[in-house]
């Protein structure tokens, strides 16, 4: 049985040499340092997610340089990604601790991926703007990430009644892996019951699959069960790590970015793909 997605390349010996490498020296090199992983931390990163799916769509769309392409490639772009932010998060580390200050190390991380989002998407949009039919294509992604949030809302207050001691310790870090997976059920129903787009992964595709059975199909579609069960499991993932990030606030934060990225990455990366729009 088929378990990851289809369209996984595997990069050519010296790209994937050159980026094993350098993610081996970026996870020594923090766990030399060993820097406090915070909440705010966590929520740093999610520009870096979103950026992580962006730069796949730009290489899917057919615009990054040749020489660059394989650092692009799925799976590959996790990785680059991580390299990337590692090469803004090291120095604020050095920093921080210079300063006996952890705090800018967020506001660092933060504010150096959002300035590159913000390129990629005035990127995407210069290159969409001359291309697209419809100006549909343009919504997309600022409704994909609005559509999320409303999504997220009633569903973190609803874990917030029930299990308000978990929320406590989860902080931002919390509301963020639920709205990381908000997104990525979102803009995968988008995909599949709007724009027409297929799944290439094979446990969302069954999901969708058993939806389309279903009496509601002709109605409200096959994409809204994916959602519904990624709201669920991140909500559950929340309460289940909330004490580890009590009692272990590093390892508990690092797991929280990790599942965060997890939906973020692919929920990013079809967003911009409704608006670039696959190689032609």
């Amino acid at each position: 049985m088929q378990i990851l997605p289809s369209g996984l390349v595997v990069p050519p010996l010296p790209y994937a040499i050159t980026l094993a490498a350098l993610s081996v020296a970026a996870v020594a090199a923090l766990y030399l340092l060993d820097p406090p992983v915070t909440a705010r931390q966590t929520l740093a990163l999610s520009p870096w997610m979103v950026a992580g799916g962006a730069f796949h769509a730009l290489y899917q769309a057919g615009l990054v340089l040749d020489p660059l392409e394989p650092f692009f490639a799925a799976p590959a772009v996790y990785v680059t990604t991580f390299v990337l932010a590692a090469g803004v998060w090291l120095p604020a580390v050095v920093r921080a601790q210079m300063l006996d200050d952890p705090a800018p190390i967020a506001r660092h991380l933060g504010i150096v991926g959002g300035a590159l989002v913000l390129a990629l998407t005035a990127l995407a949009y210069a290159f969409a703007a001359g291309r697209v039919d419809s100006t549909t294509a343009l919504v997309w992604l600022p409704l994909g990430f609005l559509g999320a949030a409303v999504l997220t809302a009633p569903v973190y207050y609803l874990v917030a009644l029930k299990w308000t001691a978990a929320v406590d310790h989860a902080g931002v870090a919390g509301p963020l892996v639920v709205f990381a997976h908000a997104l990525d059920g979102f803009s995968t129903a988008i995909g599949v019951d709007v724009v027409g787009t297929g799944e290439r992964t094979p446990i969302p595709r069954r999901i969708m699959d058993f939806a389309e059975t279903l009496p509601t199909y002709p109605y409200i579609g096959k994409g809204w069960l994916f959602a519904a069960v990624k709201l669920v499991v991140a909500a559950g993932i929340v309460v289940l790590l909330a004490d580890l990030v009590e009692e272990e606030p590093t390892q508990g934060n690092v797991l929280f970015a990790f599942v965060a990225a997890v939906g973020m990455g692919p929920a990013a990366n079809n967003l911009f793909l409704f608006l670039i729009g696959p190689a032609i």
